[in-house]
């Protein structure tokens, strides 16, 4: 059983793709969703016992009180290549605000962590939960300050 801190309210919901254009149309005609940012990921993170460079196409839209986030992986092997290799489109991860990185469901441990994005305090700023068998995805952790900046970013407006 995992047992969560209270107060983990969801911001983002990450989406799986195997294709980012089509992806986008197919939420964005079924769900209505608009006003897509567009945001090409490359950092180093670990995930379960590989440790390495990830690269995906991504692509953020407001969705009401929070935003989507939708994935197409690229380069590396991480749980992103993992998910749609073995599950396919879908659901993948569920992200929550957290001011402390170690404030954190009991008996959920960590499988994917950014390398190269920290906090003032040297952890991890984005984190995926071993949450998959019991809740079908992963749960996304994300240093609070870093999840704010990437919201506002999606629900800015464009720049021409």
């Amino acid at each position: 059983m995992v047992i969560a801190p209270p107060g983990l309210v969801p911001y983002q919901i990450g989406v799986m793709v195997a294709d980012l254009d089509a992806g986008i149309d197919r939420y964005r005609r079924l769900l209505g969703l608009s006003g897509w940012k567009h945001m090409d990921t490359d950092y180093v993170a670990r995930y379960r016992d590989w440790e390495g460079r990830i690269a995906n196409r991504n692509a953020f839209a407001p969705w009401g009180p929070i935003h989507l986030e939708m994935i197409e992986p690229g380069i590396g092997e991480g749980n992103a290549r993992e998910w749609l290799d073995t599950r396919g489109e879908g659901i993948f991860h569920v992200g929550v605000a957290v001011d402390d990185m170690a404030d954190r469901p009991v008996a959920a441990g960590v499988v994917f962590e950014v390398q190269s994005q920290r906090t003032p305090g040297g952890r991890p700023a984005i984190v995926h939960l071993n949450t998959v068998a019991e809740l079908g995805f992963f749960l996304e952790l994300a240093w609070r300050p870093l999840a704010e900046r990437l919201d506002a970013w999606v629900r800015s407006e464009a720049v021409s």
